[in-house]
């Protein structure tokens, strides 16, 4: 697909996956030229002041754990962490976030907007891709960004651990693989108890859900580099239990909340928090 060969890297990191010719099109579509837009933010990378994490996640089905991850950007956001989350839209994730805002509307924002006013931004696609023309779709996009430095892959798929080496090293840029167990279970999203999740009290069946999802986030912290496994464990964890994701969760949402009544296409927003 590239003219570059390093580049022709990225479309063997799925082991027996492809860049389809529905995601080449989509891709065109987004991007004028895209090569070049990738060697641009590859150059521009180690000039740029900002530094986000970008992370990745293939799409969150009903019951699984991994639904942990889509508070992984309040977490972030509360380290004063620029990040851009990137996700399907799926049941699990709409039945979580439609409980603070509409979720599933569309709004044509400004991104860098939103991350300079809030420090987060929810990236939720359509289910139009299958799984591996999604996760591709997602990197690429992340690898367009000059201003991120960090890349998280979440994901259950089977990648080539020695081709994220080299994208890695071509991009100068750190990339971390988490793996998801698509078999780990947790309760329904849609029976969430969403003040016992991310307020004080909790019963004994919230207690061990918290820290489930506060050992899987943990991890997110960790491979970072910024925190130690115990330092990363106990701030999710508390996190969990003084509100402050809830907060965080609570002032984005009524950002978006106010564009979308209002119709907003990138214009500023004041938030009243």
């Amino acid at each position: 697909m590239f003219v570059t060969e390093s580049l022709n890297r990225i479309p063997e990191l799925v082991e027996h996956g492809v860049l389809s010719e529905k995601l080449q099109k989509k891709l065109a579509q987004k991007f004028v030229n895209l090569e070049a837009t990738l060697l641009r933010a590859k150059v521009l990378r180690e000039l740029s002041k900002a530094k986000v994490d970008y992370i990745v996640q293939s799409a969150i089905q009903p019951e699984q754990s991994s639904l942990a991850y889509l508070f992984a950007p309040f977490i972030l956001g509360n380290l004063n962490q620029s990040t851009i989350y990137h996700s399907q839209a799926t049941a699990p994730v709409l039945n979580v976030l439609n409980r603070y805002y509409q979720a599933e509307k569309k709004l044509h924002l400004k991104m860098d907007d939103v991350l300079q006013a809030l420090n987060i931004y929810l990236d939720l696609h359509n289910t139009d891709l299958d799984e591996v023309e999604f996760f591709y779709y997602a990197l690429l996009t992340a690898l367009c960004r000059a201003d991120v430095s960090q890349i998280y892959l979440i994901t259950h798929l089977k990648l080539d651990d020695q081709k994220i080496v080299a994208v890695e090293q071509f991009f100068k840029i750190k990339i971390h693989l988490i793996q998801t167990d698509q078999l780990d279970k947790i309760i329904d999203s849609s029976e969430l108890n969403m003040r016992q999740l991310l307020f004080k009290r909790k019963d004994q069946d919230y207690i061990e859900l918290c820290e489930k999802f506060s050992r899987l986030n943990a991890q997110l912290l960790s491979v970072s580099g910024r925190y130690s496994p115990t330092q990363a464990k106990q701030l999710v964890e508390d996190m969990f239990y003084a509100e402050h994701i809830y907060e965080k969760l609570s002032v984005y949402a009524e950002y978006m909340q106010t564009c979308i009544q209002n119709g907003v296409a990138g214009q500023q927003v004041t938030l009243f928090a």
